[in-house]
């Protein structure tokens, strides 16, 4: 039986040209045989007017632990491999681990009966996994693409709630269903996973992935955790690997930016692929953001070109969730350029987004002569016998757009300034024509690329006017283009493209002395020092340049210092040295290259020695790099040796990982017998052995470098004359590193007691801290003789086990950490030869390096080693415990507070009041009876 009210038809579909897939992921049904309904979704395949039903999750016997409640059709895509093939998602299988379920599109279109169960003999699907992997809900978002190079679609899945509910995004392989990549979530319940695309961000010829956490949190500029989303950008590298993510956060609160990712394919027709990103719940009112970010050489820009805003208000129930789902690269409207579709589900539509044409311009701009010579003045000013010293402005607007029908006109308005950074009252050059020095004019420009060209007179004023003769005179130009009027038949009006330059820019420059010739012939040099000859991968210390620049010859015309930044390197500043003149530097970009420029001077004169350091920040070395090197060169608008000699440093690179081992006992000290603890045969818990005894090992990478796999091996001293040693419980990990013992760990099944202290003793007994304190006294007092009379317990008197771990990549500053747990076996320490003893038992760790990322450049690989001990010390046989420190301090206090309440009594009855003697004759009469008859003799 179906059950197909509230199905959330439609909340899934997708097409990939010829099929239309349309799903119900709430779709319930059940059985003659079980009654209770159970949600395991549907789809409807078509192809043209045929359509059959596809519930790959309908079995007979439906239960949580199978695909009762598989929602299949909760995510979908269309896979192009060597037979075309659907893939669903569905989240709640098996206990809502989550699953993929892929078949033969042919076959799904051929199988068609009226069964409701249906099987496929050419599935591929995920499979159910232990129980740590419950509640995942992989499956919940889907994209495909060819990540491994193979020619065959691979499957990009969230799994929102898995790892620990941090989330993660994983890759399966298009042939098998086996996993190939992970990438994990950094933050607990942000929901990482729920959206996933995929798309060439960067045309490297990689895929790229993105990943959706909607209900990430970051601080905002309040400094409190706002949820403000985020979307994290992997880009893809050869050999299937992918760079360290790069982030996108949302910007308001609760607007869920990432709740969906589309990819939109190359909008502005720029060679790079370009993203939309949503935030249903953002913008005034709620009524929802979505974010269009364009992507470049370098990976995504970050900062959205584009932002697209509902017009939908919120009711009083539901928000409009504009963006709530988005779907692109698909050119409906065939005007060559995709488009995009936007969902808003509250408001129960979907709006189209027509791209619109791109058009793109390029400007020229040239000034002639570029150096004025001020004496000759071969122009006449009109209407008068002045002469003047004249140049010409040539500049020429060219427009082009793709798919674009016919001969459209664009109308520009072209606005040239001379002297334009010169105030007004103080520019040194106007036009002929008019006698000012502005020009404006309207031209067209036909959408084929073929320029329009202007030239305009201009001359320079009397140079008794003005005294500047070293800034060079600019001339700017500017635009502004009519769109209107290239508006297409459909009424969409073309957008410039972002690349296309707005203005330009020339400069002209007054000539000075430069010889009899009146040609400045200079002579420039140019020497380069690295403060460094060689350099550790990952070293955090700058780079500095010393440079120094000297021009032997005529005078050079805006010189320049170019200084061309390799892609490993990036500028930081100049360094201010006593001594040296400052020079203005800075940082340029111009498509893919990036350079640092220094002015050094208008005209650089003859005999001018100018130098600098510049300092460099060396961060982004690949694995296959073996040295960074800078480019150097001066550059003039001399037209006779206008440049130096290029110039150029070096900087070999190094490998060195500084390893180190460390490891500590925890406790260090072991005092028996133990009060109040008796041996059990056979021992049901951990206690019933002895004491814990942790022995932790730490590998650390002090860098600068990185390593990528080591192996730690650890001897273990278990077995001690005919019996356990330190009996091994359980390891515990932190960091990349992955341990195995070469026996079984804790044989005997003991369980760990209730609760378990480091500090406790196990038996009941709280005295282990005052008989470690009182051992410690007593060991200084005799170390000599304790030192003497140590039994070393290691692999050369005890029998020892062999533990093995394999670490992972470890980069500067990080660890990877093994505590191994044990109990000291104190029945072995009870034995007659082995009482009244002082034991020291001793593990012992090793680790290589086993392979580092550098292979070019590796020569030694680290290894080291440590030890670690735990002090045990038996007591004679019958030897009387000491009274406890606790015991002793009870008993002072308990007796301070006696004598207390025994003085307060003693006061209370008066004891220490007394009668003292009169000091005075007057107190002594006071004391005396007054005798008969004298009493009054003076009154």
């Amino acid at each position: 039986m179906e059950f197909k009210s509230r199905q959330w038809f439609g909340a899934t579909v997708r097409s990939d040209g010829e099929h239309i897939l349309a799903c119900a992921p709430l779709y319930q049904w059940s059985t003659p045989e079980f009654s209770d309904r159970e949600t395991v979704g549907t789809c409807y395949l078509k192809k043209g007017g045929k359509i059959v039903e596809y519930s790959p999750c309908r079995r007979k016997s439906h239960k949580p632990s199978g695909q009762g409640f598989c929602q299949a059709g909760f995510s979908a895509n269309f896979v192009k491999n060597e037979k075309n093939r659907v893939v669903v998602g569905g989240p709640g299988s098996f206990y809502w681990q989550g699953q993929l379920i892929s078949d033969d599109i042919s076959e799904v279109l051929s199988r068609v009966n009226n069964l409701y169960i249906t099987p496929y003999g050419n599935q591929l699907s995920t499979t159910e996994g232990s129980p740590l992997f419950d509640d995942s809900y992989l499956g919940y978002s889907l994209a495909v693409g060819d990540f491994d190079g193979d020619g065959q679609d691979d499957y990009l899945t969230g799994v929102p709630r898995g790892h620990k509910v941090v989330g993660y995004v994983t890759i399966f392989n298009g042939r098998n269903m086996e996993s190939m990549a992970n990438f994990t979530g950094t933050q607990m319940a942000a929901y990482f996973g729920h959206s996933v695309a995929t798309a060439d961000i960067n045309n490297d010829g990689h895929l790229d992935v993105f990943a959706g956490a909607p209900l990430f949190m970051s601080r905002t500029s309040d400094d409190k955790l706002r949820e403000l989303g985020q979307v994290s950008v992997y880009l893809g590298l050869a050999g299937f690997s992918f760079q360290q993510p790069v982030h996108l956060n949302g910007f308001e609160a609760y607007a869920r930016f990432g709740s969906a990712i589309a990819s939109l394919g190359d909008l502005d027709l720029d060679g790079y692929n370009d993203i939309a990103i949503s935030a249903p719940y953002g913008g005034a009112d709620e009524k929802g953001l979505v974010y269009v970010y364009n992507g470049q050489a370098s990976g995504i820009g970050l900062v959205a070109s584009q932002v697209l805003q509902g017009q939908w208000a919120s009711t009083s129930t539901l928000s409009p969730s504009f963006g709530y789902s988005l779907q692109g690269a698909t050119d409906i409207d065939q005007n060559g350029y995709p488009d995009l579709i936007v969902g808003v589900f509250g408001a129960d539509k979907a709006v189209l987004y027509r791209a619109r044409p791109v058009i793109s311009t390029n400007l020229t701009l040239e000034i002639n002569p570029q150096v004025l010579n001020l004496e000759d003045k071969t122009c006449q000013l009109p209407g008068t016998t002045t002469a003047v010293t004249c140049f010409k402005v040539k500049y020429c607007v060219q427009a082009k757009a793709r798919y674009i029908k016919g001969l459209v006109e664009l109308n520009v308005q072209v606005d040239v300034q001379l002297d334009w950074l010169k105030h007004k009252g103080t520019k040194r050059a106007q036009f002929l024509l008019n006698k000012t020095s502005k020009h404006t004019s309207n031209i067209t420009v036909l959408l084929t690329n073929e320029p329009n060209c202007q030239q305009l007179e201009a001359f320079v004023i009397d140079d008794s006017n003005f005294r500047d003769k070293i800034t060079p005179l600019s001339v700017f130009l500017d635009y502004r283009i009519d769109y209107d009027s290239a508006e297409d038949s459909t009424g969409l009006i073309p957008v410039l493209t972002q690349l296309s330059p707005t203005n330009a820019s020339r400069q002209a420059h007054i000539l000075l002395n430069c010889g009899d010739d009146n040609i400045c012939k200079p002579d420039l040099r140019l020497t380069v020092k690295s403060d460094k000859k060689q350099m550790n991968i990952g070293d955090e210390h700058p780079l500095t340049l010393d440079v120094v620049a000297e021009n032997l010859g005529e005078g050079a015309y805006e010189a320049e210092l170019h200084v061309y930044i390799p892609p490993q390197a990036d500028f930081i500043g100049t360094v201010r040295k006593e001594g040296q003149p400052r020079l203005s530097c800075a940082y340029r970009r111009e498509n893919q290259t990036r350079e640092v420029v220094c002015d050094l001077g208008n005209p650089m004169k003859s005999g001018t020695s100018l130098s600098t350091s510049l300092r460099f920040g060396v961060h982004h070395l690949s694995d296959q790099d073996t040295q960074v090197k800078f480019d150097l060169q001066i550059h003039s608008s001399n037209e006779f040796n206008g440049s130096s000699d290029l110039v150029s440093s070096i900087t070999k690179l190094a490998v060195l990982a500084r390893m180190e081992i460390r490891s500590a006992s925890v406790p260090t000290q072991v005092i028996l017998p133990i009060a109040n603890w008796k041996p059990k045969d056979p021992p049901v818990t951990e206690d019933d052995i002895g004491p814990m005894v942790q022995h932790i090992y730490e590998l650390r990478n002090n860098g600068p470098s990185v390593i990528s796999k080591a192996v730690i091996d650890i001897h273990w001293p278990s077995s001690f004359s005919n019996g356990s040693l330190l009996y091994i419980t359980a390891f515990d990990h932190e960091g990349n590193i992955q341990c195995r013992a070469n026996t079984q760990i804790n044989p005997l099944n003991l369980t760990s007691p209730r609760v378990e202290s480091n500090d406790t003793v196990p038996g009941g007994g709280d005295n282990r801290g005052e008989a470690r304190t009182r051992t410690r006294r007593d060991v200084t007092d005799k170390s000599a003789d304790a030192a003497a009379l140590r039994v070393i317990l290691d692999c050369d008197t005890a029998l020892c086990l062999q533990i093995k771990c394999e670490v992972g990549r470890l980069e500067r500053g990080q660890r990877a950490i093994v505590l191994i747990k044990s109990r000291l076996a104190v029945s072995t320490f009870l034995k007659t030869e082995t009482q009244n003893g002082l034991y020291s038992v001793v593990s012992s760790a090793s680790f290589n390096v086993t392979e580092m990322p550098y292979k070019q450049l590796v020569t030694e690989l680290p290894y080291n080693s440590t030890t670690t001990s735990t002090i045990v010390e038996s007591l004679l046989t019958g030897q009387q415990l000491p009274v406890p420190a606790w015991i002793i301090a009870l008993a002072i206090l308990a007796g301070l507070l006696a004598l207390a309440l025994l003085i307060f009594i003693m006061y209370k009855c008066g004891f220490f009041k007394r009668s003292r003697p009169p000091q005075e004759d007057h107190e002594k009469e006071q004391l005396q009876p007054p005798e008969s008859g004298e009493g009054n003799a003076e009154t």
